[in-house]
């Protein structure tokens, strides 16, 4: 058993807890993912790829903190912090796919690296192998609280499904009006359930808190989740692809609709707008995140017009007539067009008006927080808590 998470002095150390009881969640997977079958090199040593790539373990660390800080014990809620990590890297698979996205955790996404059949199958046995831990639960908690959990799994899963078609359609449909609020629905429903609300709810069913404890954490972790996945939004766009381990602006590549996009949609003039629903409606390029182009091409286009025999709008054009062209006339987002869009965002303060909604839910976050005081008992696991809200808000990976 790995040691207690981490702490420093009296404050806690959030990169070190969540990388103990992410570790302490891997070891539980591996055990209960079968190795020594003739089916391992085709299915559970890539079942085992995502969980063993370098991770925050977010969601592990939740859901034994919210166990902990309630008095409850971390050996009796492993097996169900393991199955929500499980899950997690199931649906980072799938949903790779779903993007067409081109890396996860620095490194290939795995249908990039086996093919999309291949990858398919392993979350499909991801899913699969979540359901024997939580049936093993009856012995290790009894029943009562096990039927619990398997009910708030089962709506985990409905919520991320219906959450990622919400998401699916807007990028089918991108003339459709999406609001500030549908974007919140959406993220509650896609991230918040799986990443914060789950967790923190499982690991308080297995502490034996009380509906109102559990009522009251479920609404904390709701906001959190709303902020996290706002402030990951903003990362897409202006963090760094090694630190931040995804492919930088592929939320522009998917033709996502994040608060960014949102906000800057509202804010540019009419010709701009028609310009953007243009291009978050061209597909990306098949298994590529930049413009087909030759680098030739690109250099000498942006010659041209550094030299003023170009103007951008005549650029842009001509980068588009070269990548039909080189695209067997499919008409996908050239590295123009995301340009395009990403100046937009920049230009309207989009990333600021973003990271401000994203402090304004940590703060609520953090307030629900205070109102569990008399019940919350004061420990390194409360504290994590508490410290979660600001890593949120200031991470940069």
């Amino acid at each position: 058993m790995t040691a207690a998470p981490a702490i420093t002095a009296s404050r806690v150390d959030v990169r070190g807890y969540l990388r103990d009881c992410r570790t302490l969640a891997v070891e539980e997977i591996q055990r209960f993912v079968p190795r020594d079958t003739a089916l391992g090199p085709v299915l559970y040593d890539l079942v085992l790829d995502y969980p063993l790539r370098d991770a925050k373990g977010l969601r592990p660390a939740l859901c034994l903190a919210a166990c902990r800080a309630l008095g409850g014990a971390e050996s009796a809620a492993l097996p169900t912090a393991a199955v929500i990590e499980l899950y997690h890297n199931a649906f980072l698979v799938h949903d790779d796919i779903e993007d067409g996205s081109e890396r996860r955790r620095d490194s290939p996404t795995l249908h990039r690296e086996h093919g999309v059949a291949i990858a398919i199958n392993v979350g499909d046995a991801m899913l699969a192998l979540a359901l024997e831990p939580l049936l093993d639960n009856t012995r290790l908690i009894g029943l009562g609280k096990s039927l619990r959990i398997l009910q708030v799994v089962a709506q985990m899963a409905r919520e991320t499904a219906e959450g990622q078609a919400m998401e699916l359609d807007w990028v089918r449909h991108p003339t459709r009006d999406v609001t500030d609020d549908d974007y919140r629905q959406m993220v509650v429903k896609k991230t918040g359930w799986y990443s914060f609300i789950a967790p923190v709810t499982l690991g308080a069913i297995i502490a034996g808190a009380t509906s109102e404890q559990i009522a009251t954490l479920h609404r904390f972790a709701e906001e959190l989740g709303i902020a996290f996945q706002i402030r990951d939004d903003v990362l897409n766009l202006e963090g760094d692809e090694v630190r931040y381990g995804k492919e930088s602006c592929g939320d522009l590549w998917e033709g996502k609709r994040t608060l960014m996009l949102l906000h800057m949609m509202r804010s540019v003039s009419p010709e701009d707008r028609r310009e953007v629903t243009r291009i978050l409606a061209a597909p990306r390029p098949e298994g590529a995140s930049s413009s087909t182009l030759d680098v030739v091409d690109v250099s000498l286009l942006a010659k041209l017009e550094a030299e003023g025999h170009l103007t951008e709008q005549g650029r842009r054009r001509l980068e588009r007539h070269l990548h039909e062209r080189d695209a067997s006339h499919v008409v996908t987002k050239t590295a123009a067009d995301v340009e395009f869009l990403f100046q937009r965002i920049q230009a309207n303060g989009s990333l600021a008006h973003a990271n401000r909604v994203a402090r304004e839910h940590a703060q609520r976050a953090r307030s629900i927080l205070d109102s569990a005081d008399a019940w919350l008992a004061r420990s390194v696991h409360r504290d994590l808590l508490y410290a979660l809200v600001d890593f949120t808000i200031g991470r940069e990976t």
